[in-house]
């Protein structure tokens, strides 16, 4: 008896590891994030090269809703950090972003997470409510002041993920790992203008050269953005809606615009002054020359490609139609006698001339408001035979990636 029993409580135990053996029980699974071709994107880098020119990493809040629960709790980080999470590119070889920390998806079917991510340079960050319907940079008792190449993006929510995505399966996104999908744009606007010389005034005796000796544009910089999401119950990823108060999603001052400029807009001037006052210098363009022996009403003549007058700067989005932004520019025109191809050393006539101080959308009336995730590009053409100046802008996408669907449900729902 004694030997039987010991058999039959082998044969348990046996039995009891081939259990565990065989179990179908879905094993631990591991939190990435599916930044995918949205890489230059995060990057804010419009050459998909470019892929670590400004940061490689970006913060990540994810609240668990365990067995359903309506109310989320905490997930990333711990109370000294706010909760909150850095995600970092791991390199070209594996394409991947992953959080500092290791994470893994809830093995019960009836739970989800929620994720809200985001990028801010000069330790700007925004604030995001608990139930993380809202996020705000600044406010308005408390608004952001936004300084040369700052740089802010917020990517659409993640909600109601239960596993990682596979990104395959979105035709527009090619060899990145899987992971929570994140799309990101940017809060604010860029900047740039261009410069070359033109004219329809030809001349075989002449030659113009052009100085630029100081520009200055003056921009609100001082402001906030309430951003919502209105639909908390939808499974997958969707843009934040740019409004007030997540009850109304009241427009803050256009669908377009969305950042609020704050009571007494401060200002900020770029220049090529030496002035000790100025906020930034710049550097001005080389001398430009032109030699209009081809002009003509359809091929004016001119001093090659358009150079940079400004270098490309983030702005805060704001109307330029009865806003603060002004243009200025000041300019020497010297005029040089010319025999054959021989130019005179010394000009015969100088002259400087002065934009005054103007509100850039009188100068412009093409663009009347800079928008998120835009980038404006303003070509000035100087005529220096007549003296005319001329402004041709040029509105593109800031390295904007949709879909056919505006956005909404970027990846198929888990």
């Amino acid at each position: 008896m004694k030997k039987s029993f010991i058999l039959a409580a082998a044969a348990l135990v046996a039995l009891t590891a081939c259990t565990k053996i065989e179990t179908n029980e879905t094993p631990l699974k591991k939190i990435s994030f599916a930044v995918a071709d949205y890489t230059a994107q995060t990057k804010a880098a419009e050459d998909p090269a470019s892929l670590n020119s400004e940061t490689t990493s970006f913060s990540t809040k994810a609240w668990l809703h365990a067995n359903n629960n309506a109310t989320g709790a905490n997930f990333f980080g711990t109370e000294s950090n706010s909760y909150t999470e850095t995600v970092s590119y791991t390199g070209t070889s594996t394409n991947t972003w992953e959080p500092v920390l290791e994470y893994f998806w809830p093995k019960s079917s009836d739970s989800y997470i929620n994720f809200v991510s985001w990028y801010g340079t000069n330790s700007n960050e925004p604030t995001i409510d608990a139930s993380a319907k809202t996020m705000t940079w600044g406010t308005s008792g408390s608004p952001l002041t936004i300084v040369t190449d700052d740089n802010f993006l917020f990517a659409d929510v993640a909600w109601r993920f239960t596993s990682n995505n596979n990104p395959a399966t979105y035709t527009a996104v090619s060899g990145v790992a899987e992971g929570v999908p994140t799309l990101f744009h940017h809060a604010l606007a860029k900047l740039a203008f261009k410069v070359r010389l033109s004219t329809q005034t030809a001349s075989t005796k002449n030659v113009w050269k052009v100085d630029i000796k100081n520009v200055t544009i003056k921009v609100g910089n001082k402001g906030y953005l309430p951003l919502v999401n209105e639909d908390p119950t939808t499974r997958g990823t969707q843009p934040w809606k740019v409004g007030t108060t997540y009850s109304t999603g009241v427009a803050a001052t256009s669908v377009n615009i969305g950042w609020i400029p704050a009571t007494g807009t401060e200002t900020i001037v770029e220049t090529g002054s030496t002035e000790s006052n100025v906020t930034k210098q710049i550097t001005l363009p080389s001398t430009m020359t032109l030699t209009p022996t081809s002009a003509s009403s359809s091929s004016p003549a001119t001093s090659g490609d358009f150079q940079s007058l400004l270098a490309e700067r983030t702005v805060m989005p704001q109307t330029i139609n009865g806003g603060v932004v002004t243009f200025a520019m000041t300019f020497t025109i010297k005029i040089y006698h010319k025999n054959g191809e021989t130019v005179d050393t010394n000009p015969y006539s100088t002259e400087d001339v002065t934009i005054t101080e103007t509100n850039l959308y009188s100068l412009v009336n093409a663009i009347s408001a800079w928008n998120m995730n835009t980038k404006v590009t303003y070509n000035v053409t100087i005529d220096p035979v007549g003296q005319k100046v001329l402004f041709d802008p040029a509105v593109a996408a800031w390295a904007t990636v949709t879909n056919g669907d505006n956005g909404t449900q970027v990846y198929p729902q888990p």
